[in-house]
């Protein structure tokens, strides 16, 4: 049997199954490779060859870009706290609605994380740190059961109480083509510590579909726990879809990509994105002329 596991917040936790059959990865010996340079990477973390994300003025650099043009393109993602839970979120469609992994608002047994507190976005934004309540009452999500459910159905959002104001919301991407070029931001990592990352990777293989219209896909960005409900964008912040978890034999090892030791993350496509521009539709905010 080889080991099937998901980022949760704050680390590494089981997600729907706990195993799955051998037969649908190669021998966990085969991919198995120790890197030095990782080796303090949390247990949890899975790093595909090496860990190539960089903060954001080190891809402006990379990239030839401003810091001005990284800001825009993807200065939309900021973090989720919700309860003790730390993850990652992003502003999608507008200013005052997030996308997220369901598992970052919903403990074990369907229970909203915030435990009768409230659940929050925060995000560096027109000059100012900006911590803004999430509306509980407005999540729409694949499954509200997240640890008992495919991870097929593991995304939400929901709509902020106010805007965010200073920041540019990621817009709706064409459907994700796969295999193709994208990019990860995220930020947070494990222990909720905030580091915001951005990567170049791949989308690689679709690694399950749903009757709902997603797609799981298979890449090869590296993460780690905080990286959950992370964005999979295109290089211009077109969103494409939200990270949810790994499945690894070896994770706190790094190696190569293989169906044994991979990272996945879900499109915005069908219901999620009916669920987006729902929710962008309800909670449109009130303009100050009339």
């Amino acid at each position: 049997m080889t080991r099937l596991e998901a980022f949760g917040v704050n680390g590494a936790t089981l997600l729907c199954a706990a195993f799955i059959s051998v037969t649908s990865f190669t021998s966990a010996q085969a991919v198995e490779r120790k890197n030095a340079t990782t080796i303090a990477l949390p247990p949890s973390a899975v790093v595909i060859d090496q860990d190539d994300r960089m903060s954001l003025d080190d891809y402006a650099r990379a990239n030839s870009l401003s810091a001005k043009a990284v800001a825009t393109r993807f200065g939309a993602t900021g973090l989720v706290r919700c309860g003790q839970a730390v993850g990652t979120g992003q502003l999608v469609g507008s200013n005052n609605v997030v996308v997220t992994a369901a598992h970052v608002l919903f403990a074990p047994g369907g229970h909203s994380r915030a435990d009768g507190a409230t659940c929050t976005f925060e995000i560096e934004a027109a000059g100012k740190r900006q911590v803004i309540e999430l509306k509980l009452d407005t999540i729409k999500s694949g499954c509200k059961e997240p640890y008992a459910e495919p991870a097929i159905r593991d995304w939400a959002v929901a709509a902020l109480a106010a805007p965010v104001v200073g920041v540019r919301p990621y817009t709706l991407a064409a459907a994700m083509t796969v295999p193709s070029d994208i990019v990860l931001t995220s930020a947070a990592r494990s222990g909720g510590v905030e580091n915001h990352s951005l990567q170049r990777c791949k989308a690689r293989e679709v690694t399950a579909t749903s009757p709902a219209g997603l797609r799981e896909v298979a890449i090869d960005c590296d993460a780690e726990g905080g990286t959950s409900g992370a964005a999979m964008v295109t290089d211009t912040g077109g969103f494409l879809g939200v990270y949810v978890g790994f499945r690894s034999a070896h994770p706190g090892e790094a190696g190569p990509f293989s169906m044994s030791h991979y990272n996945f993350g879900l499109t915005a496509e069908g219901t999620m994105r009916q669920a987006i521009m729902e929710v962008v539709s309800r909670n449109q905010p009130l303009s100050a002329s009339r």
